[in-house]
């Protein structure tokens, strides 16, 4: 719309920051923001209380999930994380038999289509199919699949690192302590917090030389805005155009309504 507009990006924006083509990360496969939005939902109830209290709900939470998750992969078998390794042999059983290969190295190979009529490269070396799937999901596509299984080999290997079951467990290894009277920043038993960070307050105001109102830390201007705060998570655009289930009648048969409010005559 606006040649200038693309002259100042250019010289002002390096394209990786705004183009999700010259994006080197991870973005496993979608763009979404579920995750933060379903603990947001959980926090509606803990988002009403005092700080203080607030925390310590959060905490038991997260105590409880990683209690529950630690223990959670104990009976995989594999490499993988149950789901991802389901994911995997699903691309197997349904993709990766159907296609034929031509080798050009002994890591690049050319995968043949039938169904799309087009040739994709394979790069067991840089984990890349000229698909894209690969790269994007973090599972090796359905033509990679058919290279690895030729060459007999197990396609969980050439997964991420952050679908194996070591990474997994190595997430809720770490386990979360109640912050009064438990253990201190040594492992050290019954150990009082309250009386160690009054310590390290005032140990901090010694070492500040200046001493001047400025160095003090103010709460930030706000204003309250108007109307109720939100609490239900904010939809992404194509959320939106998902249609909703039509309710059908018990009673009647028709769609758009339910039994309970049913008023045609029988």
């Amino acid at each position: 719309m606006n040649p200038r507009a693309w002259e100042w990006l250019q010289a002002n924006a390096s394209p990786e920051h705004w183009v999700e083509l010259f994006f080197e990360g991870r973005r496993y496969g979608h763009l979404t923001s579920n995750i933060a939005e379903s603990l947001n939902a959980w926090l509606l109830s803990a988002r009403e209380l005092p700080v203080l209290p607030m925390l310590e709900l959060i905490r038991h939470k997260l105590m409880k999930w990683f209690a529950e998750r630690r223990h959670l992969e104990d009976a995989t078998h594999g490499l993988l994380v149950s789901k991802r390794a389901k994911e995997v042999q699903q691309i197997v059983n349904k993709r990766a038999r159907r296609y034929r290969y031509l080798q050009s190295t002994d890591t690049v190979y050319e995968v043949q289509s039938k169904e799309t009529s087009s040739n994709y490269c394979i790069d067991l070396a840089a984990r890349s199919c000229t698909c894209r799937d690969w790269r994007a999901t973090g599972l090796p596509c359905g033509h990679a699949c058919a290279v690895i299984l030729a060459l007999r080999q197990d396609p969980q290997l050439y997964a991420e690192a952050f679908y194996k079951l070591v990474e997994y467990k190595a997430t809720y290894s770490n386990p979360i302590f109640q912050p009064t009277g438990v253990h201190g920043p040594d492992g050290e038993e019954n150990f009082n917090w309250s009386d160690y960070l009054i310590q390290m307050l005032q140990s901090g105001d010694d070492d500040d030389d200046s001493n001047s109102e400025d160095a003090d830390l103010l709460p930030p201007n706000t204003r309250r805005p108007v109307g109720r705060p939100k609490k239900k998570r904010i939809r992404r655009a194509l959320e939106e155009d998902i249609p909703t289930r039509a309710f059908k009648c018990s009673r009647c048969q028709e769609l758009g309504h339910s039994r309970r409010t049913c008023r045609a005559a029988i």
